[in-house]
């Protein structure tokens, strides 16, 4: 599938907001992979990290939080990013 990038959270990446982001829709992803997830409720794309119990989503953009995902939380991986197209 495929969706609109809103916002500069992945520039580092190379995902400009307004860039056409193709996704590959799967439900689990690797350490190191740009994902499109659900975090309660909320879609976002941002880079998955994995160490041992700890996950985060970071954006590739330093004046963007990276966010620690919690017991409580609602994660749901809906796809892998295989690329992008400038608007």
């Amino acid at each position: 599938f495929a969706l609109r990038a809103v916002g500069d959270s992945m520039v580092g990446a190379g995902i400009n907001d307004g860039d056409l982001i193709i996704v590959r829709q799967q439900p689990i992803a690797e350490d190191g992979d740009i994902v499109v997830a659900l975090l309660n409720n909320e879609a976002t794309v941002k880079r998955l990290k994995i160490k041992d119990e700890l996950i985060e989503l970071v954006s590739e953009n330093p004046e963007v939080r990276k966010i620690r995902i919690r017991p409580e939380d609602d994660l749901r991986v809906l796809g892998k990013v295989v690329g992008w197209k400038r608007n």
